[in-house]
């Protein structure tokens, strides 16, 4: 338990107690200033009455809460109250009677408002109960709840970073072929390529537990990743840039530039010879950051199997982030692929 919630804890005990001990006093008022009571006997009257239907109330309640079955709580409650106020009534007579001896039209009101204090004691002592159920059973819907959304936040933290640290793994295939076809011809390259990777790879597995990163640093990463990809396809491959400075800082999911340039670079050199353009911009439009990546392709990539590139995975990513599946946005068109990523602000 948290200091604030045994700081709540123990105000709600106090007004409960400072309540409790006004309508005492209050009672023993009643009785001594309207009706004539002594008032020592009216203290001990309204102590008597009152203390015992609250200490039974609470004895009561805390059993519904930890030992009785779920069905039928109130009902048990209710039934509970109507024996328990007769004993309430009793344990009042057997203090108050002793100490009255003297007093025998005392005694005799007693006696008579006898089924009153029955009623009133079965009343409050019903109603508390009750109260008690419903509030135990708002507090157990609560804590399901809690115990639900837990254990959904842990589901989906999972499969976020499942996505995340998902790498295709013919990209590594081909890395490590190129670097096997170039260790003979270009050894400088071979080595090169090896520690690019090993720092992508080391990059990558850092970022596992980080779901957030400016934009700046999601390019550097990138950089990374193209360096490598560079050495593998030469000129062929051609990467233009065009970002905002305003939106460098802007807060995006970690890994998500580099699954879109892999998706243009399979697009647009496998199955080909030839060389491409890749272009990447990024500017805000309204709230959100939108990111955009075309390339050429021909016309036999569209029909080829496979098709996605891991966009599904990046489109299920942004579901999971924001409840949203209109942020990723694709659009082939005179032989020019785009994809279009937005972004939220993030407070």
């Amino acid at each position: 338990m948290t200091f604030k919630d045994l700081f709540i804890r123990t105000r709600w005990l106090f007004i409960a107690g400072l309540g409790a001990f006004a309508w005492i006093a209050f009672h023993a008022w009643i009785l001594h200033a309207k009706l004539g009571v002594d008032s020592r006997l009216a203290w001990l009257d309204s102590t008597a009455s009152n203390g015992s239907v609250l200490i039974i109330t609470a004895i009561v309640a805390v059993a519904l809460r930890r030992y009785m079955p779920e069905g039928g709580k109130i009902w048990f409650a209710v039934a509970v109250s109507f024996f328990l106020s007769l004993v309430c009534v009793w344990i009042t007579l057997e203090i108050i009677i002793p100490e009255s001896t003297d007093d025998f039209e005392y005694q005799k009101l007693v006696y008579l408002t006898g089924p009153l204090r029955w009623s009133f004691n079965f009343l409050m002592m019903g109603g508390l109960c009750v109260a008690s159920v419903l509030h135990f059973r708002v507090l157990d819907e609560k804590a399901e709840s809690a115990r639900q959304k837990a254990t959904a936040d842990m589901v989906r933290e999972a499969e976020l970073q499942k996505l995340q640290l998902q790498l295709q793994p013919h990209f590594l295939f081909n890395c490590l072929n190129s670097i096997n076809a170039l260790i003979l011809v270009r050894p400088p390259e071979a080595r090169r390529m090896v520690e690019q990777l090993s720092e992508f790879l080391r990059i990558t597995l850092k970022r596992a537990d980080e779901h957030w990163v400016r934009l700046e640093e999601e390019l550097n990463y990138l950089q990374l990743y193209l360096d490598i990809e560079k050495i593998r396809f030469g000129h062929r491959l051609e990467v233009v840039t065009s970002f905002d400075q305003e939106v460098m800082d802007w807060k995006i999911p970690t890994l998500v530039l580099q699954p879109l340039v892999e998706n243009a670079i399979k697009f647009g050199l496998y199955g080909t010879t030839g060389s491409i353009t890749i272009s990447l911009d990024a500017h805000q439009v309204d709230e959100l950051l939108e990111i955009r990546v075309t390339n050429p392709f021909s016309e036999d990539a569209l029909t080829t199997k496979g098709n996605g590139f891991g966009l599904a995975g990046l489109r299920r990513r942004m579901y999971l982030l924001f409840a949203r599946n209109d942020l990723l946005q694709t659009a082939a068109v005179n032989y020019v692929f785009t994809v279009t990523l937005k972004i939220p602000r993030q407070s």
